[in-house]
């Protein structure tokens, strides 16, 4: 199923009830969410290569899937982003068992985690995590999050700052009406270079295939819900005390916009648009976080892939071993 024809089973519907609430999710989010949950690149050979543990654990009354690749140090903690699980850092995360212990959660409604009903606002995503590092012991952490992780990162940070050793946010964009609107312009061009750029890497190849292998529906329900109820949180990073990395991205691959110059127009003249409002979007989120935290480091990459910590891995592992050495 295309891009194209998911827009044209969601654009006349008024909304998508939700079982038990009287909450209705937008036919954006939900667009954007069934985006998300076709999105499915597995190779039918896959194997999974990456050293780590694989366990559950039931916190805030929800059961959540969580890897461990083991190592010694300060425990690291990675958070994926919207509609990945913790297997995106497979091939990252054993990288950095030599300085820290090294743990990944798949947040509830994606992956193997539980897909509840409700539960899904970031203050409660944040009490996932909290008792989820009291059930496993963890007193003080380095949080690491991807794209729709930077609210978790941001609010756990500022509501629990004796917990957060650092912070690293993976180009870890805000969710705001304003972003899901633009993202939910974007040019069918667009989708389909993205998901042909996910191909060839295992962290990808795992977090497809676990996506695969989960109930669709549910998990297609389960991130319209995240989009709807996370989408109101506003990124106060002025609570923020442990020292941040900021990663982001400006720009998409080279390779990827190169190819856009060959379309007919109007398409040429509406991806050349969409790309301005996105570069233009990601600058303003970049100079209101140097704004806010004026001490973070902030590290700009162009020209990248979203998923940068894959697309241009060698330079955000230095990044952030400079950062964690400090």
């Amino acid at each position: 199923m295309t891009r194209v024809e998911v827009r044209r089973c969601c654009e006349s519907s008024e909304g998508v009830p939700v079982v038990g609430t009287s909450r209705v999710i937008r036919p954006q989010w939900l667009l954007l969410a069934t985006m998300f949950a076709l999105a499915i690149h597995a190779q039918s050979d896959w194997v999974d290569k990456s050293h780590h543990k694989s366990g559950f654990i039931t916190v805030n009354g929800v059961r959540l899937h969580y890897l461990d690749w083991g190592g010694k140090g300060d425990t690291m903690l990675f958070l994926h982003g919207f509609g990945d699980t913790a297997h995106i850092y497979d091939v990252l995360a054993p990288k950095l068992t030599n300085q820290f212990r090294v743990l990944a959660l798949t947040r509830r409604g994606h992956g193997e985690s539980e897909k509840p009903e409700s539960g899904y606002d970031t203050a409660n995503r944040v009490e996932d995590i909290r008792q989820f590092l009291d059930a496993v012991k963890i007193r003080r952490v380095v949080l690491v999050g991807h794209s729709a992780a930077g609210h978790e990162l941001t609010l756990f940070g500022g509501v629990h700052p004796d917990r957060v050793i650092k912070l690293v946010y993976l180009d870890a964009v805000y969710i705001t009406p304003a972003r899901l609107e633009l993202v939910g312009r974007m040019p069918p061009e667009f989708v389909e270079a993205l998901g042909s750029s996910q191909h060839g890497s295992g962290a990808w190849e795992a977090t497809s295939r676990v996506n695969a292998s989960t109930d669709r529906e549910k998990r297609s329900r389960a991130l319209g819900l995240m989009l709807e109820q996370g989408a109101e949180a506003r990124q106060d990073y002025t609570k923020i005390k442990s020292p941040a990395l900021y990663t982001t991205v400006v720009g998409f691959p080279s390779n990827m916009v190169n190819s856009f110059k060959a379309l007919p127009e109007p398409r040429r003249k509406a991806v050349d648009e969409f790309l301005r409002e996105y570069d233009a979007m990601k600058k303003s989120e970049t100079e209101h976080f140097r704004k806010e935290i004026p001490s973070a480091r902030v590290v700009v990459l162009t020209n990248a892939h979203h998923e940068c910590f894959i697309d241009r891995e060698d330079e955000v592992l230095g990044e952030m071993r400079k950062f964690l050495s400090q």
